[in-house]
């Protein structure tokens, strides 16, 4: 099974673990939930809904140990620290999947999210299905993929 867009996934689902949203002011705090997914077969970005503190919807970038998550009101900057993914594959219907848990902290943040600041811990879950050829996995291009990352933590609204 293909391991390129499930590692870039994780990497990406775990470095953008942060908050993100149309913030309801200054010097809130609280905890924040994050819920990211993707339905992408290759690539970094998300769609993410916050909840908590705040309440908002927009996309995320999650290359490997950081993110970018965009809101209409602003963006928050992410790192992120994740354990040793673990995969398990089943060669007959090419179906793949990876599981892994970390922690992030938001470095950063403009406009409504400027002075932003938190951490809190996350999971990755992704499943890949990759397609058979004369009854093998073939290639490395998934034909569908399921990208789910869960976060949540204390932020603290500047």
């Amino acid at each position: 099974m293909r391991r390129h867009w499930i590692a870039g996934a994780i990497a990406t689902g775990t470095a953008g673990l942060a908050l993100t949203g149309a913030a309801f002011g200054s010097g809130a705090s609280g905890t924040e939930h994050l819920i990211f997914m993707t339905t992408a077969t290759s690539g970094d970005r998300f769609n993410v809904i916050a909840t908590g503190v705040f309440t908002a919807g927009g996309t995320a970038t999650l290359p490997s140990g950081k993110g970018t998550l965009r809101f209409p009101t602003g963006t928050i900057e992410t790192t992120s620290k994740s354990s040793k993914p673990i995969n398990t594959s089943n060669l007959k219907t090419c179906y793949g999947t990876l599981s892994q848990k970390g922690t992030y902290t938001i470095v950063g943040g403009t406009g409504a999210y400027k002075g932003i600041s938190g951490s809190g811990k996350f999971t990755v879950s992704l499943r890949e299905v990759i397609p058979i050829v004369n009854g093998k996995c073939h290639g490395l291009k998934p034909v569908a993929a399921q990208g789910i990352v869960t976060g949540s933590g204390p932020l603290t609204l500047g």
